[in-house]
């Protein structure tokens, strides 16, 4: 079996790599590490506290907008790419604040589900930030359940839950209740 070499661990310190110098102290700018995060520090901490960022959330404009005018100060608006994604901002950016919530309108279902936690709220489809789809309590925060699958309103006959999700395309739905999770054939009614 050989031995591990200490200096891989060494190298980690940031000791090795030098940056410049510090604009606050004129010390020399380290490689420093906080847990996950890497970012430049002074060599003079903790006398002087200034440190960087490596990882900068620049806004790229991607296209201005023609005929458009922002509601704030009459300027352009523009198709920009941030830390979230894409958005439409002014780009008047950074003395007007403007950005345009594009926010989809809440998707409705034909039938609602009630909750089977709470037994007061509907289940509605929501999206997370990934673009998935669940189904949540409209009660919330005060009710914290939610689902992956598209729930139907149809009681459990084993377990009196009262909420069931589907299966597969052949029309069997199964309990929605962790602890249950029977199979059942779809019947109307």
């Amino acid at each position: 079996m050989s031995k591990i070499d200490d200096e891989l661990f060494e190298k980690r310190s940031g000791d090795s790599v030098n940056c410049g110098d510090c604009p606050k102290c004129g010390s020399t700018l380290k490689l420093k590490f906080k847990g996950k995060t890497t970012f430049i520090g002074c060599s003079n901490y903790p006398d002087c506290d200034y440190s960087e960022s490596l990882h900068h959330d620049e806004i790229n404009t991607l296209k201005v907008i023609d005929n458009s005018e922002c509601p704030y100060c009459q300027n352009l608006l523009a198709v920009k790419n941030g830390r979230f994604g894409m958005f439409i901002g002014c780009t008047n950016f950074p003395s007007c604040h403007f950005i345009q919530h594009n926010k989809q309108p809440e998707i409705q279902e034909e039938h609602s589900v009630t909750c089977p936690q709470c037994k007061k709220g509907k289940l509605k489809k929501r999206q997370n930030k990934f673009g998935k789809f669940f189904y949540a309590c409209d009660r919330y925060p005060k009710c914290k359940f939610l689902i992956n699958q598209k729930p139907i309103q149809h009681t459990c006959k084993s377990c009196g839950y009262t909420v069931m999700v589907e299966a597969d395309e052949n029309g069997q739905l199964k309990c929605a209740n962790k602890k249950c999770g029977k199979l059942f054939q779809c019947t109307n009614g």
